[in-house]
């Protein structure tokens, strides 16, 4: 048993380490949700990958250099073999010299030469020759050679391609900023929703407990006035059913709250264990919209319609990529040779030039490139178009909605005041025995259910005002009517 002891024991340690306690207003669990977002982590990552890209594209209009480096070895010496050619030259050249000296013969009255002496002495000739010329043959290329070149190319004139590229990696880099920006709005959107289910429900729940703790009290005053003989019996039974529901619904709004809690800490990425005090509560604020000016503000600062702006700029420069290929491309190169010991002597040490290139027929696959590029761009504008007109949608649903929970929180103030009134006055007549447990229990219901309607409506008042500045694209001005960090729940 004792490793089982150990065990437990170990066990109840971690726990107690692993467990904490917070205490969190709503700006404070937006920035803990941002910092242990995994999303957020991944579009930040995303980011500086665009950034890299970014930056590459530079590298397009710098010259590229490279050394290229081999060995080689031949089957054989690579030759060239002329002395036919200098056989040919001696041979003329011995018959020229022979009868030449057989003219000198004649003219000077000698005896013209026998075909025996004119072979001799060409033969003599010819081995002169012979001895005076190098032979006609050369190596050329060794067996066994190595190169080491030194290359370079500098794009002069590529179509507008390397411009095009730049432009599209810069759009896809603000485009990556924006889904980023997007992507912490749309955390901070839940996290506030989650924080203000969680104190709505504490709030509920609250509400619940004090019309249970007055039913179970009513339930007391009922029973004593029953065993009076003041009520009857069915009174009493009203005031135990009434108990039981009360005790229902307590129950079932505080499960609502474990799970909105559960929720809240998923969102935040922090342990379950967490203890979580929440500092802020609904407390209304009177606010002034703008819809005009939110739904302008919106062209401006919205991610998701700047993200359509930068797919919009990437198409356009995706349709100049594909006309850069009609267009001819001129690039300026150069080499030098590290070994000229190796060259052979039709092989230069250094070179320099330009080289153009211009397609002339390629079976129409750059002119659909180019339709399907423009095609693309008008896909994005149209959506465009429709992504302004849903946010304005948006926009206004969110302002409607803020408008009328705002209206029907104050609104009830008065049905609370009533239901409050109407209470008390029931609560005197059955303590008097002229009233009755439903009229009380009913009274009570009632105060109850208005107050929850004031807490629900003070709650889809915030959520409303979140989700309008959430669909305008500046999240951070809820906090202008979000005023109460500094309040706490009673």
């Amino acid at each position: 048993m004792r490793p089982v002891k150990i065990i437990t024991a170990f066990l109840l340690i971690a726990n107690l380490a692993t467990a904490q306690s917070l205490e969190l207003s709503l700006k404070e669990s937006i920035r803990t949700a941002i910092a242990n977002s995994f999303t957020i982590k991944k579009y930040e990552s995303r980011l500086k990958t665009k950034e890299a890209e970014n930056k590459k594209s530079w590298g397009n209009f710098l010259p590229s250099v490279s050394l290229e480096a081999s060995y080689t070895h031949l089957n054989d010496d690579l030759d060239i073999d002329l002395n036919p050619i200098k056989d040919a030259i001696v041979s003329l050249e011995a018959s020229s010299q022979t009868e030449i000296k057989n003219i000198y013969n004649i003219l000077n009255g000698l005896p013209s030469m026998s075909d025996a002496q004119k072979s001799a002495a060409r033969n003599q000739i010819a081995a002169g020759l012979n001895t005076l010329l190098p032979p006609f043959s050369m190596t050329f290329k060794k067996q066994d050679f190595k190169t080491a070149t030194l290359a370079g190319y500098q794009p002069i004139f590529l179509g507008g391609k390397l411009l095009a590229a730049k432009n599209y990696a810069s759009s896809e880099l603000k485009a990556a900023e924006y889904e980023l920006l997007s992507a912490k709005n749309q955390l901070s959107y839940k996290v506030a929703d989650a924080y203000m289910q969680v104190i709505l429900l504490q709030s509920i729940v609250k509400t619940r407990q004090s019309v249970l703790d007055g039913i179970r009290k009513h339930k007391e005053d009922a029973r004593k006035l029953y065993k009076e003989g003041i009520i009857a019996y069915n009174n009493y039974l009203r005031a135990e059913v009434a108990l039981a529901e009360a005790e229902t619904n307590l129950l079932n709004d505080r499960n609502n709250l474990e799970l909105a809690l559960v929720n809240f800490k998923q969102l935040l990425n922090i342990p379950q264990t967490t203890e979580i005090k929440f500092t802020d509560s609904l407390i209304y604020n009177e606010t002034e919209v703008q819809i005009n000016e939110l739904e302008s503000e919106a062209q401006s600062r919205q991610p998701l319609l700047n993200i359509i702006r930068e797919k919009k700029i990437a198409a356009r420069q995706s349709y100049n990529l594909a006309r850069s290929e009609f267009l001819p491309k001129l690039i300026a190169f150069g080499k030098y040779e590290m070994y000229p010991e190796y060259l052979s002597s039709l092989e230069p040490r250094w070179a320099v030039g330009l080289q153009l290139n211009i397609n002339l027929f390629n079976g129409f696959k750059n002119y659909l490139d180019l339709q399907k590029a423009s095609y693309l761009e008008s896909e994005v504008e149209q959506t465009m178009n429709e992504s302004v007109q849903l946010i304005n949608l948006w926009i206004t649903k969110s302002y409607t909605e803020a408008n009328n929970a705002s209206e029907r929180f104050k609104k009830l103030e008065a049905d609370i005041k009533l239901a409050r009134e109407n209470l008390r006055q029931n609560e005197k007549r059955f303590l008097n025995g002229m009233g009755t447990s439903l009229e009380v229990v009913d009274a009570r219901l009632s105060l109850e259910k208005a107050e929850l309607e004031r807490t629900a409506a003070l709650y889809n008042y915030y959520k409303s005002l979140a989700e309008l500045y959430y669909a305008a694209g500046d999240f951070e001005k809820f906090f202008d009517v979000w005023k109460n960090q500094e309040f706490s729940h009673e």
